[in-house]
This record gives C-alpha cells, sequence and structure tokens, in this order.
C-alpha cells in the first residue's frame, strides 16, 4: 500500500482538491469575508496539526523519521502559520483577534480527530490521518501552478506558498515517509489506513465548505 492507492480509494479526493474553494481562489473571485473566515479558523487548526507533527516525532523509531516530523514542525512554524499571520495583518485581522477567535464546530472536529488519531494509534496511522493536509496542498499549489496564475489575483500570495519548490519538496519527502510506513501492511491494516485517510479527506471538504459559507 502506499499513498497513490490511498488517494485513489479515496470517494471525496476530487471534491477536496477541486472545491469550490479553491477555483474561487484560484481565479481570484473568492468573497473576502470567506477568506478571511479561512484564514483565522486554518491558523486555529494548524496550531493543532503542528501538535500532530510533534507526536509523529514522540512515535518514530529512526532518526531518519523523526527528521522528517521536524522538517513538519519547521514548515509549519516558519513557514504556513508564519504565512497566515502575515495574510491575517494584511486582510487587517488582528493578532489578538486571530488567537482569540473561536474554533468552529468544523475545526474542532477535524483538529481533535487528527489529534485521537496521533495520539492512540501507531506512526503510520497517524500519517494516514494526516496525509489528505499533508498531500492535498501541495497538490494544489502544483496543479495551479501548471494552470497558470491569474494577474493580479489578490490571494496570490497564498498560492505562492503552497506552489513554490520549497513546499513540493516537503510534499515529496513526506510521500516517500507515508509510502515506506504503509508499504507492509496487512489487508486490516490497509482497510485502517484508507478509513483514517477518507475520513481526513471528508473533513477537509467541510473545512473549505464552512468558509464559503461563513458557518
Amino acid at each position: 500500500m502506499n499513498y497513490q492507492t490511498l488517494r485513489h480509494h479515496c470517494p471525496t479526493w476530487d471534491g477536496y482538491i477541486q472545491h469550490d474553494f479553491v477555483k474561487q481562489l484560484t481565479a481570484g473571485t473568492l468573497s473576502p469575508d470567506s477568506f478571511r473566515h479561512y484564514l483565522v479558523q486554518d491558523y486555529l487548526y494548524l496550531i493543532h496539526y503542528t501538535r500532530v507533527m510533534a507526536l509523529s516525532v514522540y512515535k518514530s523509531d529512526t532518526l531518519a523519521q523523526m527528521r522528517v516530523g521536524q522538517a513538519g514542525i519547521n514548515a509549519m512554524l516558519d513557514m504556513e502559520i508564519g504565512m497566515y499571520l502575515d495574510l491575517c495583518h494584511e486582510w487587517d485581522i488582528p493578532l489578538k483577534e486571530v488567537e482569540s477567535a473561536p474554533e468552529s464546530a468544523v475545526t474542532i472536529a477535524y483538529s481533535r480527530y487528527l489529534l485521537d488519531a496521533a495520539m492512540s494509534g501507531s506512526l503510520a496511522e497517524l500519517y494516514a490521518a494526516i496525509a489528505p493536509c499533508l498531500m492535498g496542498y501541495g497538490e494544489i499549489g502544483k496543479r495551479i501552478k501548471e494552470q497558470g496564475f491569474v494577474a493580479d489575483n489578490p490571494y496570490q500570495p497564498w498560492i505562492d506558498v503552497f506552489a513554490s519548490d520549497e513546499f513540493q519538496a516537503i510534499t515529496t519527502q513526506n510521500e516517500a515517509q507515508i509510502n515506506t510506513l504503509l508499504a507492509q501492511a496487512n489487508p486490516t491494516q490497509a482497510d485502517k489506513f484508507q478509513q483514517l485517510f477518507n475520513t481526513a479527506s471528508r473533513m477537509e471538504v467541510n473545512f473549505w465548505q464552512q468558509a464559503l459559507d461563513l458557518s
């Protein structure tokens, strides 16, 4: 089993990476209120996601596995979370407002689902659960870059992060980690990995949708 197998057998994958939120953001037509909602909720989500990556280091058996987890933590703290805070500043959302914002029901459900999978399962189960987020954003960034950028897109700074060579390299590194961890899965383990992946992908769809609905 590998990442591509998980992706291929996920019924909501296309609905996730080709969601209307992504299409509108790519075209520059996304409502500013939807983007602000997304920025705040994704910042809150990424705080928990970083904790999941810390657990990946704790659950690692080898130094190589630890270094992949460390790279994930660094990417969260130095790239993604920093980028979200910069965008919040540009979109006139004060840091205090971001940090004190209530988590939506969707954000709570998704982030706690990942934390539960990370705490209760194996390292392989942890990566199966975070793979949609971990790999999906890289695929979205690559897809947008291949399609070509829209001039004067107000959301280009967000796109630039996930389309960047640096982020794509991190995605490639993590795919190798996932493939190694899942390679020897027996049928029961493979079913568990697919279930974790599918649930997380469905929650990614809900995460985009909450921004469009401002829920």
